[in-house]
């Protein structure tokens, strides 16, 4: 399996400062900030990128368990729900939860 690389930059104190992720392959570059990742403001945080990355993964392995299963899908679409508050900053990081459904209809459009 090939190395991925990402990174991020951090300037400033914990509250207000800022920084930006960069994906290694160059298709995403965003800011993020303490407000961003533990309130509602504007911006990315990493739990979004785990959270699409564990979204990506369910999908494939539930197509690999559908065609095993002779019941190949056409169309999956799977949402991982990442949950993060300030107080989880000393504890485990994230929970995520991911709701994952399958169409098999060959009359998708």
């Amino acid at each position: 399996m090939s190395v991925r690389i990402s990174e991020a930059v951090w300037e400033g104190t914990l509250k207000e400062g800022s920084g930006t992720m960069k994906l290694g392959s160059g298709r995403f570059e965003g800011p993020y900030t303490w407000a961003s990742r533990f309130a509602d403001e504007t911006g990315t945080n990493p739990e979004e990128l785990i959270g699409a990355a564990h979204a990506g993964c369910y999908s494939m392995f539930l197509s690999a368990l559908l065609t095993g299963n002779e019941t190949p899908p056409v169309h999956i679409h799977t949402e991982a729900h990442v949950h993060l508050t300030a107080r989880d900053v000393q504890r485990a990081p994230f929970r995520a939860a991911h709701a994952g459904i399958a169409f098999f209809s060959r009359n998708l459009p």
